[in-house]
């Protein structure tokens, strides 16, 4: 069960540092970020944007993963609380498994800027650690500027 759910983290992890979204048009202030945001993620429109170029045996494969893949992402509690300190708090919650990792984040140029240097485990950000607000959810900015909105923070109330 241990490789289970450590494939099932990477799993999640791997939709952290792959996909990604773009600019907010608001003015980012420290209170429109403090507070507990739940992870959200659509896996099977974010694969079907990503296999369009794949031959029909890969494509197949895909789709016989992303059932799996959104089973598990369906069945974890993901989220991120975001203290005033300038540090967050990492949580992802599946079945019997906990992890909890800290983060550093600010706000640079209207963009909320995730740092996961005090723990490698995660790599949130990887290349692409710039975060937007935009329509009440946290979006990750890819380099390119595109708003995925399939992947999305959403505050919880």
């Amino acid at each position: 069960w241990n490789i289970i759910k450590i494939n099932k983290m990477r799993i999640i992890y791997f939709f952290f540092l792959i996909f990604s979204v773009s600019f907010s048009q608001n003015k980012i202030t420290k209170s429109d970020i403090i507070g507990k945001w739940e992870v959200k993620v659509k896996v099977k429109q974010l694969l079907k944007e990503e296999i369009k170029n794949l031959d029909m045996l890969e494509k197949m494969a895909v789709e016989l993963a992303s059932g799996f893949a959104e089973d598990i992402i369906d069945s974890a509690d993901m989220y991120v609380l975001f203290k005033e300190n300038n540090t967050a708090l990492l949580t992802v919650d599946f079945l019997e498994y906990e992890e909890q990792e800290e983060i550093k984040w600010s706000i640079i140029d209207n963009e909320i800027l995730i740092d996961d240097s005090l723990n490698k485990k995660i790599n949130i950000g990887s290349d692409n650690n710039k975060w937007v607000l935009k329509e009440g959810s946290i979006f990750l900015k890819e380099k390119s500027g595109k708003i995925n909105q399939n992947i999305y923070l959403k505050k919880n109330f």
